[in-house]
């Protein structure tokens, strides 16, 4: 029975620390990432490094100009290729996966993470298109 016991309180506390690490990471996130709509990201996105997270075949088929391609998938094996004294401002398809990118971003220690509204769907500007 103290098998039991004891199996029951390390499960316990382990779901308690395992909460406690998806909220701090949700709060870090929210803290260095700010979304922005369409003329305030355009207005900034040159200060510093523009990044679209999408796959290779979406960003060729329309993209920022001036934006690097760096998929949401090789983000993670990428960081040597970002500046940690520069901005990021991220494009993806829709806005939600600048969520991901900014956890891994602020997981490595990236601050000043912006993100476009809506992402890519929501840009009204011209597009580049790779040939």
């Amino acid at each position: 029975m103290d098998n039991i016991n004891w199996a029951s309180i390390l499960f316990t506390a382990l779901l308690v620390l395992i909460l406690f690490m998806i909220i701090y990471m949700r709060r870090a996130m929210k803290k260095n990432m700010t979304y922005l709509n369409e003329t305030d990201f355009a207005n900034v996105m040159r200060k510093g490094q523009l990044i679209d997270i999408r796959k290779k075949e979406l960003f060729d088929e329309g993209h920022i100009n001036g934006a690097r391609n760096i998929p949401l998938g090789t983000l993670n094996r990428s960081f040597s290729k970002l500046r940690g004294d520069q901005p990021i401002y991220l494009v993806c398809a829709d806005g939600k996966a600048c969520k991901r990118a900014t956890m891994l971003l602020v997981s490595k220690n990236f601050s000043d993470v912006y993100s476009l509204e809506g992402g890519i769907s929501s840009w009204t500007k011209p597009l580049k298109v790779k040939k």
